[in-house]
């Protein structure tokens, strides 16, 4: 009798070791086992749409920051968020093909991005290869999403109305074994989405000493409007540099330091940046990590000439 209970518990214990694990926080021990069966398994083919990345998760899936990066780097992160910004992390989806590599869709967030990603392991679970293939906050598109179909392909598709006029952009990869990397073998149409930046506190009143528009051109801006406050202002930036492939874009309340600085610091957020007023321009600084505002390799700097103000035409005369 008693060796029939031994032998049970012993069962016991050997189910509940290779039993799902429940949680994922930096406080457990997880093993890359432990870790890839976290991820619900999902049959072909799995899309993830921007939608998908605007809908709320629960607490109870979130991975720890420490866990996630002890089996994808880090940097596959700090691509999109900036180095040292921790989004929450959640699992999205798990498929495999036969014999092959595993693949796990991740959603990553913060207050201002929202990035999924697909993430590829060999068959004995080693990390390979990652690659985000939806993301909000970083453009406007209206509508994308990232898809893995039957034939392990990748698509990405992202589009835009502006004017009547639809226009989109597709790319397809494969994930090369050779070379332990996504591979891209298809896009269209070989033009670049173009957005129009919609400035949201274009229509505010700009009567105050600073208030205006301050432009390089029409992708690099700052415009500064009226408060019910003399000493504050509204501002909202957008630049791009590098033909496009950094951006940033920030919009909150500065507050006069000085005659003719004013700085930005939300509290809570480690974004901080200085503007100085010198007769007809504008000089920003960055002063504190504002990463999850802009891609890594470009900051929010530089001046930009004020844009005058043109004149109300004077109503014509009566004959």
């Amino acid at each position: 009798m008693r060796n029939i209970f031994v032998a049970l518990l012993l069962l016991c214990l050997l189910l509940s070791c290779k039993s799902k694990k429940a949680s994922l926080s930096d406080e457990d021990v997880v093993e890359i086992s432990d870790f890839i069966e976290f991820f619900p398994e999902s049959t072909l083919p799995v899309r993830v749409a921007d939608t998908t990345l605007n809908r709320k998760s629960s607490d109870s899936l979130l991975i720890g920051y420490n866990v996630f990066t002890r089996f994808i780097p880090d940097s596959v992160l700090a691509k999109d968020f900036g180095k040292g910004v921790k989004p929450k992390l959640y699992p999205l989806g798990r498929t495999q093909e036969k014999g092959r590599e595993i693949y796990l869709f991740i959603k990553a967030v913060n207050a201002a991005k929202k990035v999924a990603y697909l993430a590829c392991f060999s068959k004995d679970e080693k990390f390979l290869s990652a690659m985000p293939i939806v993301r909000n906050g970083f453009d406007r598109s209206t509508m994308a999403y990232g898809l893995l179909d039957s034939k392990f392909q990748i698509t990405t598709y992202r589009e835009s109305r502006g004017a009547g006029e639809l226009r989109f952009k597709r790319n397809v990869y494969i994930f090369n074994s050779a070379a332990s990397d996504f591979t891209l073998i298809m896009t269209e149409p070989n033009e670049e989405i173009i957005e129009q930046v919609i400035n949201p506190i274009d229509t505010l009143a700009r009567k105050n000493k600073f208030s205006g528009d301050y432009v390089k051109d029409r992708r690099n801006f700052v415009s500064v409007r009226d408060t019910k406050k003399a000493d504050e202002y509204l501002f909202f930036v957008h630049f791009e540099k590098d033909n496009g492939e950094c951006k940033g874009e920030l919009k909150g309340t500065i507050k006069m330091a000085s005659k003719t600085m004013a700085i930005y610091q939300a509290p809570g957020n480690p974004c901080a940046i200085e503007f100085s007023f010198a007769g007809a321009s504008l000089t920003m600084k960055e002063t504190g990590g504002c990463g999850s505002y802009r891609d890594i390799k470009c900051f929010f700097e530089g001046s930009f000439p004020k844009k005058a103000v043109p004149k109300p035409k004077p109503p014509a005369k009566k004959k």
